[in-house]
């Protein structure tokens, strides 16, 4: 399987570094192929599609069939 990593931060000064590596050890874990990691710094998640270039990107590759799991970074804080 084919899989589309999305990572973003907020700020310039964040790093999706840590995103990377969590969700390419799933996929390793899986052995799912990774088609392509798809970039935006500093851009709110709040912001639309214009404002985040490589989500429209990401968009575009998986309306075409390029993959066929998206895979992002979700940081929930229990209450």
């Amino acid at each position: 399987m084919k899989v589309g990593l999305y990572l973003r931060v907020s700020t310039e000064d964040q790093t999706t570094e840590n995103q990377g590596l969590v969700l390419r050890e799933i996929c390793e874990t899986n052995g799912w192929e990774i088609f392509d990691t798809y970039v935006d710094h500093g851009v709110s998640g709040s912001k639309g599609r214009d404002k985040r270039p490589e989500f429209k990107r990401l968009i575009k590759d998986m309306t075409r069939r390029k993959f066929q799991k998206v895979m992002v970074w979700d940081l929930t804080v229990p209450p």
